[in-house]
């Protein structure tokens, strides 16, 4: 049995924990009283600068998914860059781990990075929140005693709950403008999969580095299309003919992650 921490437990954190029966998993969070029949929970803050409790020392695998605090620049240097410092402080002092999963974001890649954009590209951010995930990373990289898993997953989307229809179930009459023609997204589940498949797989256990996480680009029109077949997409939104970024995930495909 493994024991897996996981740091910013929340909506991905249960989905994963769900995925590991047979194993021990403590998830951690700040404030959230989040009670899972597959985890133990415990509260810690980590801005409060007490340290992390736990009756182990010995964790297999550590995820860290944290965000920022609120969306300006302070908001985001404090939910990433002053909680990676506490983080991997105490985790360095206090616990001995083998594994480390960060979850970061496409967000470090901006429009000069282009279309079909792969690991080997250099992340040009594009505003202060992917300069500081970018930065986010980098301390994580650093001060991890082993050599961490980075995934970097688009807009991550849960295919129970469809913004599309909410938006349409309480259509007010006004068109909702769209900023881009595309969608770059990734589904919830699946990256919960990507991280259980990496927690209990003995041939994946050696993987390390960064990889994009993100389905093919899909217009919204076509997601349009398949949701509401015999409605008119014009009638609802705005379109755009902004194309912006896109990826390509086949080292993800290749890597054997994915299951």
């Amino acid at each position: 049995m493994k024991k897996v921490l996981i740091i910013g437990y929340g909506d991905i954190g249960q989905r994963i924990s769900t995925l590991l029966p047979e194993h021990q998993t403590i998830g951690v969070s700040r404030n959230n009283n989040i009670q899972n029949n597959n985890a133990i929970w415990r509260q810690w803050d980590w801005f409060s600068g007490r340290p992390l409790e736990l009756s182990s020392v010995d964790i297999s695998t550590v995820v860290v998914i944290i965000k920022p605090i609120s969306f300006d620049l302070k908001g985001y240097q404090t939910g990433y860059l002053t909680a990676a410092e506490s983080i991997m402080k105490n985790l360095n002092q206090y616990l001995d781990y083998q594994q480390l999963v960060v979850v970061s974001s496409t967000r470090v890649y901006g429009d000069q990075n282009g279309r079909e954009i792969t690991e080997t590209a250099t992340p040009l951010p594009a505003d202060f929140r992917g300069d500081i995930i970018l930065e986010y990373e980098e301390m994580m990289q650093a001060q991890s005693q082993v050599e961490p898993l980075i995934l970097r997953p688009s807009g991550l989307y849960d295919p129970q709950q469809k913004w599309m229809q909410r938006f349409i179930s309480s259509f007010d009459g006004k068109q909702h403008p769209l900023i881009s023609k595309e969608s770059n997204r990734f589904n919830r589940d699946m990256l919960a999969t990507i991280i259980s498949n990496y927690i209990t797989q003995i041939e994946l256990a050696e993987l390390s580095g960064i990889f994009i996480c993100s389905e093919p680009a899909k217009s919204f029109l076509e997601i349009f299309a398949e949701q509401y077949p015999d409605k008119r997409f014009k009638d609802f939104f705005v379109s755009s003919d902004y194309l912006g970024k896109s990826f390509d995930c086949h080292k993800l495909i290749d890597s054997g992650l994915m299951g």
